[in-house]
């Protein structure tokens, strides 16, 4: 298990997944950084799940792997990079992200565009994330679409700068990459369940289950029905015991 940490090492592979060695802070810094290129970039926010997934499915395992900017969601992917010896700073996780777009670093303002959930979810996170944290969202799109170009069409209409993908795993992933060339946006983020959280339709764990890495537990008592979801967790952390600082290399 012994292994080395060097200043430099900015991400790591965890089961061949890559995921990069930054703060919350770093994280909006970098992103920040991506919205001064002239191009589409792909943020990935890596939970136990889709490392599981990437086990099997090699195309989004390469998808993650070449993506511009992977930041660790779970508290799973935060404990096997302690297991591994190759410490992460903290969870970055996406429905934290979020709010702090309202503002970058530099205090520059992006305009957001959200895609994805129930119809009627987005419109209902939008307004709230404006009232509460001062979000500039450009517009919005239920995840129900039929025509991928009428949603790039909606996308592009809105001369948005980022755009929040909660289409789910690995399909948000996956409609992002295929769809790059075509996006105007700088950034496209995977969001998955979180416009829910902001829309009020599902609740978030309390402050100090989120702490203690327990908001896996929270979400299943609240819905059962993702107990075979859950699953994927037992399974990570056995593989990861399992293969020890083998599992997890520098890079």
């Amino acid at each position: 298990m012994a292994a080395t940490v060097h200043p430099e090492v900015q991400s790591l592979e965890i089961l061949g997944v890559r995921v990069h060695r930054l703060s919350m802070h770093e994280a909006l810094t970098r992103l920040e950084s991506l919205l001064d290129e002239n191009k589409f970039h792909q943020v990935v926010t890596l939970g136990v799940e889709m490392i599981m997934h990437a086990q099997q499915d090699a195309e989004y395992r390469e998808l993650v792997n070449q993506a511009d900017l992977v930041v660790p969601d779970s508290a799973g992917v935060v404990w096997a990079s302690r297991r591994c010896a190759y410490p992460l700073a903290e969870r970055v996780p996406g429905v934290d992200l979020i709010p702090r777009l309202a503002t970058l670093p530099s205090g520059r303002k992006p305009r957001l565009f959200l895609l994805g959930a129930s119809p009627g979810v987005a419109e209902a996170a939008a307004a709230a994330l404006e009232q509460r944290f001062g979000v500039e969202v450009a517009g919005t799109m239920h995840g129900y679409f039929k025509d991928d170009q009428e949603a790039i069409a909606a996308v592009n209409a809105s001369r948005a700068d980022i755009l929040l993908a909660a289409l789910g795993f690995p399909r948000q992933e996956k409609w992002m990459q295929r769809h790059a060339a075509e996006l105007g946006v700088r950034v496209g983020i995977g969001v998955g369940g979180s416009l829910d959280v902001y829309a009020g339709k599902v609740q978030r764990a309390p402050g100090w289950m989120c702490s203690l890495g327990l908001e896996w537990f929270y979400r299943l008592v609240r819905q059962p029905s993702r107990f075979t979801r859950m699953l994927a967790i037992p399974r990570f952390m056995l593989q990861v015991v399992r293969k020890g600082a083998e599992g997890a290399r520098a890079l």
